[in-house]
């Protein structure tokens, strides 16, 4: 059936059924794998229903994705997977007057924000994911984000949705029906003869999204179809357009931060700032922040009022001035219980607070280091935004605290504490099938605290397949099966997103349930003599009617029922481990049925049986799946247990990669073709689906190759994705892995090779000469280039005679050993001196070498500017005979052999500032064979190199690096390639570049030209802004007077990789995202490119030279305009 289906298909539609897309759409930002038959890519709306009749017709299920956002596995299904995001992704429309937009189901959020603010509106609903999420996708789970305080949900703000049921009925949903909802038969008369359900345990607060809204549908809510079916996650109709409505933008919007001593303090004061007419209201977690700190450096986070947790609230309105908002802000922080506030105007501030919390989810998914050698570990999604109403929500969070800390599961807690929704990402043991069925009795019994809060265990995600099953503990069997009817009536057949929400149920079986529940309760009443269990079940008495929403605010655990107790005492919410230290998958489910006990849910006698068709929480889940795959001589991987496996799953999905966030360099790829096999998640989804060997075998199976072709490699993702994905070490480990022992690529030894081959055209004279003008013959070059793996279309770097350290020779500036001279023997002479004492300098490496080392690459970027040199030793090492410091200059290949004009002006910049330098050895770092995956040659040049560095860096010796990339070879790749040898951890604490090492110097002491008047256009290397970072240059830049600007992203031609056959054309469509355009825009800029890679690029494709920053602060004449 399936061939036969696939090739009609591809009569109709684009469509990929290859191995390697499944794998990269078995999996959304959710805990579950399930591989789909085929991916679809519908350009128009025809197209798209089109495809869905013949998937109904061959009785294909059938799941719409967008960006594949979701957290709760409700964007993948095992049939045919329809991507809107490719194609019908426009905003067709907008209507000032009206307020409203039209928007194709695959436009992005933050495409529709920008087209509205031309007009100076906005889409209301604005989740952390909307510059990646799409509009339908925000439909399906109902999203709200931190403005649903004012401007309410995704339900609350459409106007119509063109859509198609699964029965192929198209119709427009709108905000108001007749009475008999004629475009969907059956509906309304099922609706009015359940009415008292309904109103009892639906609408109850704004957030409660879970299951169907169906509380719309009612005669009193309008018969408003459009927002009913705003939360159905794709289980009822399938979306070809929505219309929404916009609201006028504030003008001045302020943000106050109000601190408090915890989270669940915080919390408490929610409903009194609630009376100020906020139009956000955020929760931030101390240790959230941390974790940005660690991760971004400390000046990514702006001062914050004193506290342990921080509600971030913006006021502002439409025609509210910037004053007017101020004092509302002000008046607003002395109504509150907070024990210090910040307000902050409108500026970088607040837009730095609200960019943490909108990287919440990434940032979440790894719990921070405790400082003890614990912590750092995977957090996941499962009970990522439970709800309660905001009155209960301090209570709340003192009962499931109280619940983590019970099963010892830690997470971060952050969210929309305005709206009484609560995010967090829960560190659970998802590697084994006891850790699963432990996970699972914790997620169970936090449904359960959940709901005896009033609460919805979605609050805006959907609930999917994370959290279907735990609508149980929310909602009574008959409405559950009243979902089940409501999907009968839509989707009879369950082709529309199967196994999420509901499964058709007609009328004559859920009749027949509803009478077997009756018996069972009034046996089971027989039973208790009237007792527990009397009132029957959920369908036959009702709960948690209006008067039974949960318990009053500050009530907390010692006044739940002692079933729903989560501090560990007698009849504690815990379900038992026995089935977990059994080793079974499936513990069994906390007992029921539940019915309304003081307002919240009390357990009788009997099971709670699962919903039909809904799939369990623990079913297909991804982890679990994957089989380890132990650090085996190459990458150690020592921030993710030496596993592979751990490492790549790190990648949760959350999507920041396809969102070309500004001022972030990931994913280059990605932002040249626009598809999920080039963007850093896709390709994380083929190596997670190598260490499980279902879809894709193993890692060296040509998918994975395939996935990993067009990384460039530039790490953007160890320093952007916020999981600290690092893109640019897996594929090197998959490399090394996969040809181990085997033949590689000519361009492998090529390109690997190429230090020892420049080495050799440098040292022997005239070789240079030769060799340039060979390759200077265009058929010649062109030849040779398809011989050995390269483009013809690329040009030769010119091959320099000579080396660097043959000139340092000559101007006795080569450091064959440590200079013995101390800071004791140093002679005074007015050279630029430490505001900080001399310390031990080996002791001062290792420290920072272990800071660097206590997390991930991307953490290192933000260590390495945290120290920034106010603590470092730069200024108090040895000294030369004069009292200058030495300042050891370490040439790469490239400087030594290509290129060595940057590496001499660098000793001409660090003597005229007053150091003395002195140049290391001819030493490699192994960098082309890392990108190449050559990892055994790699680790004996970086042997090689630290037996060289080591000394210097031990006696306190700065080592300043010439070319970025070689750099943060020694910053970063080092301490995981080499993470034993001691000698590892000093280099690298000791490896500066130049703008940090002039950083060090006070302004007045530092001996640079004038700037002024110049606009530079700077390309920052990837490995320099990854691992580095770039703000040391661009301050400095900026202290001088230059008018920089600082490109975005990645120059294209990323080391060797613009070099090999079939990377030309991704090449120079990087280069055009970014580089290109800038060069044209500005013609009379300096070109500042501190990488060989980003100079040749420009060379080649706009015939643009470009300078080091050492050569433009030395002044060279005839650089300053790099032309």
């Amino acid at each position: 059936m399936s061939d036969s289906f696939l090739s009609d298909l591809r009569a109709l539609i684009d469509v990929d059924s290859s191995s390697g897309t499944r794998a990269r759409y078995s999996s959304d930002a959710g805990l579950t794998r399930i591989p789909p038959l085929a991916v679809a890519f519908p350009r128009t709306p025809e197209q798209a229903i089109a495809a869905f009749d013949l998937a109904r017709a061959h009785g294909v299920p059938l799941t719409a994705r967008g960006g594949g956002t979701s957290c709760a596995s409700n964007a993948i299904g095992p049939g045919l997977v329809l991507d809107f995001s490719r194609h019908m992704n426009r905003v067709l429309s907008i209507d000032p007057e009206a307020r409203t937009a039209t928007v194709e189901p695959g436009c992005v959020g933050s495409t529709l924000q920008a087209a509205a603010a031309k007009h100076g509106l906005r889409f209301g609903p604005d989740p952390s994911s909307q510059n990646r999420a799409t509009i339908a996708g925000m439909v399906a789970n109902n999203a709200c984000g931190p403005h649903a305080t004012a401007w309410g949900r995704t339900s609350d703000n459409i106007v119509s949705l063109d859509c198609v049921d699964g029965q192929g009925r198209r119709f427009t949903a709108t905000t108001s029906h007749d009475s008999e909802l004629n475009d969907v038969p059956g509906l309304a008369s099922l609706i009015d003869s359940n009415l008292a359900p309904i109103r009892t345990q639906l609408g109850r607060f704004k957030r409660q999204v879970s299951g169907y809204s169906l509380e719309h549908l009612t005669p009193e809510g309008g018969r408003n179809l459009a927002a009913m079916l705003a939360g159905s996650e794709g289980t009822l109709v399938l979306i070809l357009s929505i219309t929404v409505r916009l609201v006028p933008l504030p003008d001045a919007p302020v943000l106050a931060a109000l601190g408090y001593r915890s989270m669940i303090e915080a919390a408490d004061d929610v409903p009194n700032l609630l009376t100020h007419s906020p139009l956000a209201v955020e929760g931030m977690d101390r240790r959230l922040v941390d974790v940005v700190r660690a991760h971004k450096g400390p000046g990514a986070v702006p001062a914050l009022p004193e506290g342990e947790g921080w509600l971030l609230v913006e006021v502002g309105a439409p025609g509210e001035d910037v004053t007017a908002s101020l004092e509302r802000a002000r008046a607003l922080c002395a109504d509150s219980a907070a024990i210090d506030t910040v307000v902050y105007p409108p500026g970088a501030q607040a837009s730095a607070l609200w960019r943490i919390r909108a990287d919440g989810a990434g940032l979440g998914g790894r719990t921070p280091p405790d400082g003890a050698g614990g912590g750092d570990q995977q957090a996941w999604p499962g009970f990522e935004d439970a709800a309660v109403p905001p009155e209960n929500l301090g209570a709340y969070l003192r009962d499931f605290t109280a619940l983590m800390a019970e099963f010892d599961i830690d997470g971060l807690l952050y969210g929309h504490f305005g709206d009484g929704c609560v995010h967090v990402r829960l560190a659970m043991p998802l590697e084994t099938p006891e850790g699963v069925a432990h996970s699972r009795a914790f997620l169970q019994s936090a449904a359960r605290v959940c709901a005896a809060h009033g609460g919805s265990v979605s609050g805006e995600h959907g609930d999917g397949r994370a959290r279907g099953e735990l609508l149980r503990f929310m909602y009574s069997p008959d409405m559950l099966d009243l979902f089940a009817r409501v999907k009968h009536v839509f989707d009879p057949a369950n082709l529309l997103n199967p196994g999420v929400l509901a499964s058709p149920m007609d009328e004559a079986t859920a009749a027949s349930r509803a009478r077997a529940r009756t018996r069972a309760a009034r046996a089971l009443a027989a039973q208790d003599g009237g007792g527990a269990g009397s009132s029957g079940s959920f369908g036959a008495g009702s709960v948690l009617g209006a008067d039974a929403a949960g318990p009053a605010p500050g009530r907390g655990a010692a006044d739940m029922p002692t079933s729903l107790r989560a501090d560990g005492s007698a009849g504690s919410a815990r379900v038992s481990d026995d089935a977990a230290a059994a080793g079974s998958s499936r513990p069994s489910d906390v007992s029921g049925p539940l019915a309304v006990a003081g307002g919240a849910l009390a357990v009788a006698g009997g099971q709670l049986e699962l919903q039909p068709g809904v799939d369990p929480l623990d079913l297909n889940l991804r982890r679990v799946a994957a089989r380890p795959m132990p650090a085996d001589g190459g990458f150690a991987f020592g921030h993710d247990g030496g596993d592979f496996t751990a490492a790549v799953h790190r990648c949760t999905g959350v999507g920041k990669c396809r969102a070309g966030v500004s001022g972030t360099f990931m994913c280059p790829s990605y932002l040249a073709t626009r598809e999920e096999k080039d963007v850093t998640r896709g390709r994380a989804r083929i190596l997670q689906e190598a260490a499980n060997s279902q879809l894709i075998k193993a890692i060296d199976s040509p998918e994975v190759l395939e996935a990993l072709d067009l990384c460039l490699a530039c790490k953007a993702c160890s320093a952007d994705c916020p999981a600290g994905v690092d893109m640019a070490r897996y594929r090197s480990e998959a490399l090394f892995r996969t040809y181990r022992g085997r033949m590689r690529p000519l361009s492998h030894y090529t390109l690997g090779w190429l230090p020892r081959l420049t080495r050799i055209t440098a040292r022997v004279p005239g070789l240079a000469a030769v060799a340039n003008a060979v390759m200077s013959v265009a058929p010649l070059r062109s030849l040779a280039f398809r011989i050995i793996g390269l483009d013809p279309r690329r040009g030769m770097p010119a091959l320099q005679s000579g080396t660097f350290t043959a000139w340092a020779r000559k101007q006795s500036l080569l450091a064959g050993s440590v200079p013995t001279v101390t800071p004791d023997d140093a002679v005074s002479s007015g050279a630029p001196t430490s505001d900080t004492a001399p310390s031990d300098a080996a002791t001062g490496a290792r420290e920072r070498g272990g800071a660097q080392a206590s997390s991930n690459s991307a953490r290192k970027r933000g260590g390495a500017q945290a120290s920034s040199m106010a603590d470092s030793p730069i200024l108090s090492g040895p000294r030369d005979p004069s009292g200058r410091p030495y300042a050891l200059v370490w040439a790469d290949s490239f400087s030594q052999t290509l290129d060595d004009a940057g590496a001499r002006a660098v000793v001409d910049v660090l003597e005229a500032n007053g150091f003395a330098p002195i140049v290391a050895p001819d030493a490699c770092c192994g960098l082309t064979w890392i990108t190449t995956g050559q990892l055994s040659g790699a680790k004996k040049h970086l042997a090689s190199l630290l037996g060289v560095l080591a000394p210097f860096a031990a006696s306190g010796i700065p080592i300043v690096g010439v070319e970025p990339s070689c750099t943060a070879v020694l910053r970063d790749d080092l301490l995981d390639l080499l993470p034993d040898d001691p000698r590892s951890l000093l280099v690298s604490g000791a490896t500066r570049t130049l703008a940090e090492v002039l950083s060090a110097l006070p302004a007045s002491a530092r001996r640079l030209p004038s700037l002024e008047g110049i606009e530079i256009v700077a390309q920052p290397h990837c490995h320099h802004y990854s691992v580095m970072g770039w703000d040391a240059d661009q301050a400095l830049l900026e202290s001088l007077g230059a008018r920089v600007t600082r490109l975005e992203g990645c120059c294209g031609l990323a080391g060797n990789f613009g070099m090999e056959a079939g990377h030309y054309d991704l090449s120079v469509a990087v280069a055009s995202h970014s580089l290109l355009p800038s060069l044209s825009a500005k013609p009379d800029a300096v070109y500042l490119a501190d990488g060989f890679s980003c100079r040749t690029q420009a060379a080649q494709l706009a015939g643009r030279g470009g300078v080091h920053l050492a050569t433009l602060l030395a002044g060279k004449e005839g650089l300053i305009i790099g032309k």
